[in-house]
């Protein structure tokens, strides 16, 4: 083996000798302002693109579509559109065409899609009514409903009540030009029933008629007078599941007080009537 020593790299101390090192080839002035140019110019040209896309008459929104709608009027919709015509495409956002439906009742939420260079499409989601509503107070001129999200609201005009249980007892009050709303505990209420009654597909075998708010909680009244269910304030999902194992020895329009736990109390018609 050889004794020869080879290294790479530098030497400390007072001799200190470069062995290898690899050299940066330098970039001519040319170059660099010919590179910063190009950079120049693209950004320039990007910004300029971008202008012109906001300002330019092509991209100004001529033509806005909207979905089927139901209990919202024409009138009440072609109002809204007209409110994102003449827009840009790009600048209006979907907030701002929200902002255009806050004044219409019915519309829950509002979907919208740019279809380049000037059309805008809409889709409306509505609220359905849940409940046909009976106030307390006064009878209305017009049939109320009430909607997912509390509120009260005339029945329009072009359509025909819906054939819901109707709601009795309710206290409303005022929630704007045509809307009310029920007291917020009642309105709970109201809403973990229906929530129980879709889980447990009551009305599939029960039709209800009424839904009354009574000093003591929620009683249902049933169709072609098959009884009533009284029940309560709270666990509804429970007790209604209770009557439904129960109902095939229930006598026909009985009253039934299901607020008790693990207790059916039956009232018969004749004993009911004296």
């Amino acid at each position: 083996m050889s004794g020869d020593r080879v290294a790479i790299g530098s030497l400390r101390g007072d001799r200190v000798r470069t062995l290898a090192r690899w050299r940066t080839p330098r970039r001519s002035r040319r170059q660099t302002a010919a590179r910063a140019a190009v950079v120049t110019v693209t950004v320039a040209m990007l910004v300029a693109g971008a202008w012109w896309m906001l300002t330019t008459p092509t991209f100004a929104v001529a033509r806005v579509e909207s979905g089927p709608y139901r209990f919202s009027t024409r009138a009440e919709v072609d109002r809204a559109l007209r409110d994102v015509l003449g827009r840009n495409i790009w600048r209006l956002s979907s907030g701002e065409i929200a902002a255009a439906f806050t004044g219409l009742p019915w519309v829950r939420e509002v979907h919208a899609r740019r279809r380049v260079p000037d059309t805008v499409v809409v889709e409306l989601v509505e609220w359905r009514p849940l409940l046909v509503v009976a106030p307390r107070d006064a009878d209305p001129v017009r049939d109320l409903v009430l909607v997912g999200d509390g509120r009260v609201l005339p029945m329009p005009d072009h359509l025909d009540p819906p054939a819901l249980p109707v709601l009795v007892g309710a206290s409303l009050t005022e929630d704007g030009p045509d809307a009310w709303r029920i007291d917020p505990v009642r309105a709970g209420q109201v809403a973990r029933l229906l929530d129980a009654l879709a889980a447990t597909g009551f009305e599939v075998a029960c039709p209800v008629d009424f839904v009354r708010l009574t000093a003591t909680g929620i009683c249902l009244e049933l169709a072609d007078r098959a009884g009533t269910v009284h029940l309560g304030r709270e666990a509804f999902d429970e007790r209604l599941g209770r009557y439904l194992l129960a109902r095939d020895r229930i006598p026909r329009g009985a009253a039934v007080d299901l607020r008790f736990a693990d207790r059916i109390t039956i009232a018969s018609p004749a004993a009911d009537q004296s």
